[in-house]
């Protein structure tokens, strides 16, 4: 049987998440933040899988011998690192959660004449211009599917603009209905399914859990 301590580890960040995601989703409220915030909470998601799996193949054990359980401080910042230079090196987004692209374009397209009074919209290809920022914006998403990303075509936009652009979008998106019906009541089922399991699994074998995180621990 599964050490309870390495499943709480490996489900429980997947099934925070899922679950803050779609109760987003299921509850009508939108969710707009950038692509590195949206990344990084992906990368937090994943951390538990990653130090069962490549963390465990590749642990330094002739380090944890002199270091004991503070082997695991560079480990971690190695993965913050990469989980870092990923982030940064990925091109500017937003990322909207609760809203289809087709709900989302009006908004977007008053975003941006709230900061360029000539921008001007396709809404054919979901798409707005912006002249005196010299900005192509689009809007990526599945038909039908209520998350999306607003990408520019430039890849070279400043920081400020991508500031003031999400902080008018969360303004002018206020107004806008939530889809109909409502989205992410599979996400909902599988993470309550998920957090179901782990409980069980884990629930009277208190010991169990505590001596797994002492050998995860202390090497």
């Amino acid at each position: 049987m599964i050490d309870p301590f390495v499943l709480t580890v490996v489900f429980l960040p997947i099934i925070g998440y899922l679950l803050l995601l779609s109760l987003i989703r299921v509850s009508g409220r939108v969710l707009i933040t950038t692509g590195g915030r949206d990344l990084s909470a992906l990368f937090f998601a994943m951390a538990g899988m990653v130090a069962v799996g490549p963390m465990q193949l590749f642990f330094p054990s002739a380090s944890a011998a002199l270091l004991g359980p503070y082997v695991w401080l560079p480990m971690l910042l190695l993965y913050v690192l990469i989980c870092g230079l990923v982030v940064l090196t990925r091109e500017p987004r937003l990322v909207v959660y609760g809203r289809t692209a087709n709900e989302l374009y009006p908004a977007l397209l008053r975003s941006a004449q709230a900061i360029d009074s000539s921008a001007v919209g396709d809404e054919k290809n979901a798409q707005v211009h912006l002249p005196q920022f010299g900005a192509h914006l689009r809007i990526e998403g599945h038909q039908g599917f209520d998350c999306v990303s607003v990408l520019a075509f430039e890849p070279m936009l400043p920081l400020s603009f991508w500031n003031h652009l999400l902080g008018q979008l969360r303004v002018q998106v206020r107004g806008i209905s939530p889809p109909s019906p409502r989205r992410g009541w599979a996400a909902l089922f599988v993470a309550l399914a998920m957090l179901f399991l782990l409980v069980r699994s884990v629930m009277g074998r208190g010991d169990q859990f505590v001596e797994g995180f002492r050998e995860w621990l202390i090497r």
